[in-house]
């Protein structure tokens, strides 16, 4: 039962106070609609959009606060993958046929657009369009192509929420069949799945992950809360069902393909590795020499290193 409909309630966080409702247009709101996610475009305050996607009828609203107005927008791509809709978690299996779901906002290029990452939760695939053609229902409309498809997570490999790390770039997102959150580098130009990193991953405490955020601080936030457990089966009331989870991105990403920091200890495990080589290639040469090796050999040995690294 809908009591009431879909809208917007905007406060200002300093003072609590409501400064704007807005109620979405009746032929916005389609029958069997279903607004679970939305991302916020807000570096220049009276130029803020609102994207919020409909997993139930495939679209995309997008609200202006300048013009205190919004429109619908429509794509092949916010639709779900036929052949993606099967889901097992915590041994209850399941069909959902949920359209875009996944949003996320990187941060704004040199004219002031976004790009956002999205995905429809009955899918493998990650997707990409620019603001500049979510901004005018007109533009989006004539512009088809500039919808784009990223790459695949791979099989079993649906993903719900997602939200980009605006400062590092990262595209973190869950991934609700394996009981994990994975990261991507929006700079990283090929989606693959060898460059996709895991954060987390446990079938105990990352049952349904649901909800992600990067704070003002740095800081990661992961929900869980076992949702298809709740509505397939029964909660057991004497195990935690509903999990916070937080942690610095930066050590979040660290050790994964999404990692920004420079790996000298890599660089040093491996400079000592390439020395111990050499020395077992002098003794093996010259059994009675000293083991220190010349100051060239080193040197060939660290010029391939860095060759090696680079590629």
């Amino acid at each position: 039962t809908t009591k009431y409909p879909p809208s917007l309630i905007i406060y200002d966080l300093k003072t609590d106070n409501l400064l704007r409702k807005y109620v979405f247009p009746q032929d916005q709101v389609k029958e069997d609609f279903g607004f679970a996610n939305i991302a916020v475009e807000d570096t220049d305050c009276d130029k803020t959009y609102a994207y919020a996607g409909d997993l139930g009828k495939p679209a995309i609203v997008v609200y202006s606060w300048e013009k205190n107005d919004s429109w619908r927008i429509t794509h092949h791509y916010f639709n779900p993958d036929p052949l993606a809709c099967d889901f097992s978690v915590k041994g209850h299996n399941f069909s959902w046929t949920d359209a875009i779901f996944g949003l996320g906002l990187s941060a704004p290029n040199a004219d002031n657009f976004s790009t956002l990452y999205f995905h429809p939760m009955a899918s493998y695939n990650e997707f990409s369009v620019s603001t500049e053609y979510l901004r005018n229902q007109t533009v989006a409309d004539d512009n088809f192509d500039a919808f784009k498809l990223l790459g695949s997570r791979g099989p079993n490999a649906q993903s719900s929420v997602s939200f980009v790390d605006r400062k590092t770039g990262v595209l973190f997102y869950s991934l609700v069949n394996l009981n994990a959150v994975a990261c991507w580098r929006t700079s990283n130009n090929k989606y693959l799945m060898k460059n996709q990193g895991r954060i987390y991953m446990n079938e105990e405490t990352m049952v349904y992950p649901t909800d992600i955020k990067v704070d003002y601080e740095d800081n990661l936030w992961i929900l869980s809360n076992r949702l298809p457990i709740w509505m397939y089966g029964k909660l057991d009331l004497n195990e935690v069902n509903f999990r916070v989870f937080s942690a610095p991105v930066v050590h979040a990403i660290s050790h994964t393909a999404c990692d920004i920091t420079p790996r000298s200890d890599i660089l040093e495990k491996f400079v000592n590795k390439a020395k111990n080589i050499t020395k077992d290639i002098v003794a093996k040469v010259k059994p009675n020499s000293s083991t220190t090796t010349k100051p060239i050999t080193v040197l060939l040995t660290l010029s391939c290193l860095v060759r090696f690294l680079a590629t």
